[in-house]
């Protein structure tokens, strides 16, 4: 009677098994063993394998995410080792610690206290002249500092704040700067700073405070001569209407930068500390370049020489085509026309980096 149904069994007839399928299994481990960001993660991955159709664009899109957001995670899902949808560390393996001996914290104070007035440098030389052993400045400057072994603490301790308050009175910031009424007055500059697959890329940035007009060039890295370079570049293009460079306060903006801006005689802006705020405008166009241009880019940031011609194609869209909301949906070459100055078609920024 049973011979043609294998399922069941003649004593204890059996139900179907309500066997769930794979992405179901995969959302009740994720469930129990996941944060809430990888599991949000994982249902960016199950929709491109089921709804999506495998269109990373369709997904992305779906999601509001970038496709190189996208592609990172796809890349590092393991279906067998779901924890590879987690955010990993960016603390370095190897960090820093005190890394100074209680013996050798003791004759550094010694020789300290017995020399006050010298330098690290000799305090060196005389370390390893009383006690046979190699020592590092470094360490005596980090027990010098943690014992405040100076010859005058408190006096050392105000010397100091004035030098850092000199220094804050003698930078001019943003806010300071009445608002500009002739083209390439102010000129808003930044760094887009990205990991694209494990290799380090910056974006540089300008644009200027009325038009809008928007540049921007890849390099490899953020150096300051890297900024430098970038702002030669916009002035070139834009015939030298650069008269203040307004930045942030990073490091690419020091050494080769405060040089090139001196040589070129273009005065130098800053924002507060920590108020993104202050440059809106770039930042804005910061996202933007990053959603219309470089998340649908084919090439990507792979090879520099490459994106910069792409970039160099978009950025053309961007001003002599693209509605600006702020400037009444005119183009910032449409705008700067009618209320500056005739401009040119698009300038040529295909040059090598």
């Amino acid at each position: 009677m049973y011979r043609n149904e294998p399922w069941r069994n003649y004593f204890f007839p059996a139900k179907p098994l309500d066997i769930p399928d794979r992405w179901t299994l995969l959302r009740r481990i994720a469930q129990e063993t996941l944060s809430l960001s990888a599991q949000l993660k994982l249902e960016w991955i199950i929709f491109y394998h089921t709804v999506g159709e495998e269109d990373a664009t369709k997904t992305a899109s779906h999601f509001g995410i970038s496709r190189k957001t996208f592609h990172k995670w796809l890349a590092r899902f393991n279906e067998r080792n779901l924890p590879s949808l987690e955010e990993h560390t960016r603390r370095p393996k190897r960090t820093r610690s005190w890394m100074v001996t209680h013996e050798e914290e003791d004759r550094i104070m010694a020789l300290r206290r017995r020399y006050m007035k010298y330098g690290k440098k000799k305090l060196k030389v005389l370390y390893e002249h009383d006690y046979h052993e190699a020592i590092t400045t470094w360490k005596i400057e980090r027990v010098i500092r943690r014992h405040q072994l100076y010859p005058d603490p408190v006096t050392h301790t105000k010397r100091v704040k004035r030098v850092r308050k000199d220094a804050a009175k003698s930078v001019v910031r943003i806010g300071d700067v009445p608002k500009p009424t002739t083209f390439g007055h102010i000129w808003h500059i930044d760094a887009i700073i990205l990991w694209w697959y494990g290799t380090r890329r910056v974006i540089f940035t300008a644009i200027e405070d009325l038009t809008k007009v928007g540049y921007a060039h890849v390099y490899g890295s953020n150096a300051s001569i890297h900024a430098a370079d970038f702002l030669k570049r916009l002035r070139y293009l834009v015939d030298g209407n650069i008269d203040l460079s307004h930045q942030d306060n990073g490091s690419e903006f020091k050494g080769a930068f405060e040089e090139a801006c001196e040589h070129l005689g273009i005065g130098q802006v800053y924002s507060r500390v920590r108020t993104p705020t202050d440059n809106a405008a770039l930042e804005r166009f910061n996202w933007t370049v990053e959603d219309e241009w470089l998340s649908l880019s084919e090439g990507g940031l792979d090879d520099i020489l490459k994106a910069n011609t792409d970039l160099t194609e978009w950025l053309i869209e961007y001003n002599t085509h693209r509605p600006h909301e702020a400037l009444a949906y005119q183009t910032p070459f449409g705008y700067a026309a009618e209320h500056y100055f005739q401009v040119l078609p698009m300038w040529s920024a295909r040059t090598e980096s």
